[in-house]
C-alpha cells in the first residue's frame, strides 16, 4: 500500500514538470510569434512610407523638380547651349561692325576690356592698362560731332571747356588767321620745327613765324610743337632750345610740346631706341621747358603711349592724345584730344587737324 502511494506521488511531481515545461515552451512561443508579429508590421510600415516617398518624388519631379544627377546633366547641356549662343551672338557684333565700316582693330579693341589693343606692322600688341595711372573716366556719350564734324562736349564736368583748337605747319600753305577766327577757333598749336628721321638734320618750320603772329593778331592763343626725333640727351636738348628761341618774341599761353610718334618709313633713326631711353628723352625735354617757365605736354598717339613710352614715369605731365575713331579709346587722362585728321575750316586750303581741349 505505501509502495503505491509512493509511486502515484512520483507519476504527479513528473506530470506538474511536464506541464511547467509545456507552458514555459508555449510562452516562448508566443513571444517568438510576436515578436515576428511586430518585425512584419514594422516591414508593413516600412514599405508604405516608401511607397509615399516614391509618390512624392513623382509629385515633385511632375512639379519641376529633379534629382541631382538629372540637374546635373541639364547644367552640362545648358552650358553648351549658352556657349553656342554667346559664340553666335559674338560673331554677329563683329559681322555687323565690318559690314558697317568699321576697322578690325576697333572691332577687336571692344573684345578686350582691361586692354590696350595696338596695331602696327601687321600684327597686334595687347598692353595691360595700368590702374594705378590716372584715367579719363569720359563716357561714350559725353561727345557727339555736329553736322560741321566738329567734336562737342555734352557731360557734366566744369573742368572741360570743350573748346575747339587746330593745329598747323607748313604743310597748310598760306592761312587766312582772320576767317578762322570767325569759325570759332580759340587755339592753334603750330609747328616751331622738326628733326629728319632718317637725317636727324633740325630745322624750323618756314611758316612759324608767319602762322603765330597771324594767331596772335586775331585772338587766337597759341600753343606750339616740334616733331622730335632725338636719339641722346644732346639732340634733345638742342631740340628744346630750338622752340624756346623761336618763341621768346611771342606770348604762348598754351602747351609747349614735343611731338613722339614713330615714322612710317622703315628706316628711321630712332628705331633703336627702347622705351626707357625714348622716356628718359622725353622727360629731358619737358623739364627745359618746365624751367623757362612754361607747360610742357606731349603729342602722341595710342602706339605713343603704350609701346613707345613708358605712362608711369610721365605721371602728372599732360597728354595730347591722336584718336580719329569715336568713341574715345585712350584710357588715361589726357589734356587735349585731336580727333580728326581731316577737318576743314574757312581760312585753312585742304584739310586740317582738328582738337578739343577737355581741361
Amino acid at each position: 500500500m505505501k509502495k503505491n502511494n509512493k509511486n502515484r506521488i512520483l507519476h504527479v511531481a513528473v506530470t506538474t514538470q511536464n506541464i511547467i515545461s509545456v507552458i514555459f515552451l508555449s510562452l516562448i512561443a508566443i513571444m517568438t510569434l510576436t515578436f515576428c508579429i511586430i518585425i512584419l508590421l514594422r516591414n508593413a510600415s516600412l514599405r508604405k512610407q516608401n511607397e509615399a516617398y516614391q509618390q512624392q518624388l513623382g509629385m515633385l519631379q511632375e512639379k519641376g523638380y529633379y534629382k541631382v544627377d538629372q540637374v546635373d546633366l541639364m547644367l552640362e547641356e545648358a552650358k553648351k547651349n549658352a556657349s553656342k549662343e554667346a559664340r553666335q551672338q559674338v560673331l554677329g557684333n563683329i559681322k555687323s561692325k565690318l559690314e558697317a565700316g568699321n576697322s578690325t582693330a576697333s572691332v577687336l579693341r571692344n573684345l578686350f576690356e582691361g586692354q590696350i589693343l595696338v596695331q602696327k606692322d601687321g600684327r597686334y600688341y595687347f598692353v595691360p592698362i595700368d590702374s594705378s595711372l590716372k584715367m579719363n573716366n569720359f563716357k561714350e556719350t559725353d561727345f557727339t560731332k555736329n553736322d560741321k564734324g566738329i567734336l562737342e562736349y555734352h557731360g557734366n564736368s566744369e573742368k572741360v571747356s570743350g573748346t575747339l583748337g587746330i593745329d598747323v605747319s607748313r604743310f597748310q600753305e598760306d592761312i587766312d588767321w582772320e576767317s578762322v577766327a570767325k569759325q570759332g577757333v580759340s587755339y592753334a598749336f603750330i609747328r616751331v620745327g622738326n628733326r629728319g628721321t632718317s637725317t636727324g638734320k633740325l630745322v624750323e618750320d618756314e611758316k612759324f613765324k608767319q602762322n603765330v603772329e597771324g594767331a596772335l593778331q586775331n585772338g587766337i592763343s597759341v600753343g606750339v610743337y616740334i616733331f622730335s626725333s632725338a636719339i641722346n640727351e644732346a639732340e634733345i636738348k638742342e631740340e628744346a632750345e630750338l622752340v624756346l628761341d623761336a618763341i621768346e618774341p611771342y606770348e604762348i599761353k598754351y602747351p609747349v610740346v614735343i611731338d613722339v610718334e614713330r615714322p612710317n618709313s622703315k628706316d628711321y633713326r630712332t628705331q633703336d631706341l627702347s622705351k626707357d631711353d625714348y622716356t628718359k628723352l622725353v622727360k629731358k625735354f619737358c623739364n627745359i621747358i618746365s624751367k623757362a617757365g612754361y607747360t610742357p605736354m606731349i603729342y602722341g598717339n595710342i602706339e605713343t603711349f603704350s609701346l613707345i613710352l613708358d605712362m608711369k614715369e610721365l605721371e602728372g605731365i599732360q597728354k595730347w592724345i591722336a584718336y580719329y575713331n569715336m568713341p574715345q579709346y585712350f584710357p588715361y587722362d589726357f589734356t587735349y584730344w585731336q580727333y580728326s585728321s581731316k577737318g576743314t575750316i574757312d581760312g585753312v586750303k585742304g584739310q586740317v587737324d582738328l582738337n578739343i581741349m577737355v581741361k
